[in-house]
This record gives structure tokens, sequence and C-alpha cells, in this order.
């Protein structure tokens, strides 16, 4: 064998120890570098994956809620129609459904015969809520116009407005006093407002 030859083979040689070793020995000896220690990992974030919760604020801004409010059909009879109200825009829904009644009836709902009774110049002075009740208390144009019957239909409707959107004791006041006796007619409430409140 030449020196060429013994060349060749002694790099050969070289070429298969150092093969052997990075592949075997050299793996072994990096081994204890990668044992686990008793640190539990966090999962990876996934950015398709909701992680957080939803806070309650974010609920609140999704919260939509129906509302009834009770307007006279073509017929004359009381019927209730929807409206939406949006509690992250509004601070009352039961507020919200009042004003809607008083606003009531819309430009569609007219153009279908829906009619109210309510004086146009009806304002709602304020809406009290508690635990307990909840007071309703309108201005005077609420008692203005109409004769008997029309005092007791919109009383009415202010009675299925109100029970519709509350299970509260809820309370008709005109202009700061309790209303126990509507209009000129002398239309006689029993409070609080429910389907027995114009018994006589």
């Amino acid at each position: 064998m030449n020196f060429s030859q013994r060349l060749g083979l002694f790099i050969l040689i070289l070429i298969s120890v150092a093969y052997v070793y990075f592949s075997f020995i050299g793996k072994e000896f990096k081994l204890p570098e990668f044992k686990r220690n008793n640190t539990e990992v966090s999962p990876a974030y996934n950015p398709f994956e909701n992680n957080a919760e939803e806070t309650p604020e974010a609920k609140q801004e999704n919260e939509v809620k129906t509302v009834k409010i009770f307007i006279l059909d073509k017929s004359g009879n009381l019927r209730s129609v929807n409206r939406t109200c949006d509690s992250a825009e509004q601070k009352s829904c039961f507020e919200y459904a009042i004003k809607e009644l008083l606003k009531a009836p819309s430009k569609w709902e007219k153009s279908k015969g829906f009619m109210s009774e309510i004086p146009a110049g009806t304002k709602l002075l304020s809406i009290r809520e508690s635990s307990g009740n909840v007071l309703i208390d309108l201005s005077s144009d609420f008692e203005t116009g109409g004769g008997a019957e029309s005092t007791y239909v919109r009383v009415k409707q202010i009675i299925k407005t109100a029970n519709a959107n509350t299970s509260s004791p809820a309370y008709l006041y005109i202009n700061g006093r309790q209303a126990n006796v509507i209009g000129g007619e002398g239309v006689m409430i029993k409070q609080p407002l429910n389907e027995r409140s114009l018994d006589e």
C-alpha cells in the first residue's frame, strides 16, 4: 500500500470516527441539557382561539332586549308592538319603553292604521326604579283632551306597557303627585298599576 492509499484510508477512518461520535456519542453527551425540569410549560398562544374571558363590559355592549309598548290598531284594539333596546346605550330599558310609548306610533305603524290616545305633548318627567317599585312621572299634558273613554284608553296603554316590561309594582304620577284620579272626567285609578286598576 503506497502513501496515497494510506492517506486516503486514514481520512476515511477519521471521517467515520467523526460521524459515529457526532451521531451517537455526541448526542448522548448533550442529552442532559434537554432534560425536563418540573416547571410546567404554558400552552402556546393560538391567535385563532379566544383565550380571554369576556368582561362584563363586553357582555353589556352586546346585550339587546326587546321591549313591548301598547297602542291601538285600526280597529281600536290595544295591540303590543316591539321596540329594540340596546342596554349599552340605554340606562334603563323600562324607561326606554315608556319613552317609545309616548312617541308612538312610528311612521310605518301610522301607515298601517295604528294610533295612540296619549296626547302628543306628554313628557316623561322622570322614571324612578328601585328594588321594590317603579314610579312613572308624566307631565300634566297626559290629562288633556278627549273624554272619559280616551282617558281610560291612555291609562290602559300605560298600565299594559309598564306591566309588560317590569315585574315590580309600577305607580303613575302626574307632575310629581300620585295619580289616583285622571282628567276632567275623573277616571279613578287603583295603584299599583295592574289589569284591575280601572275596575270600578
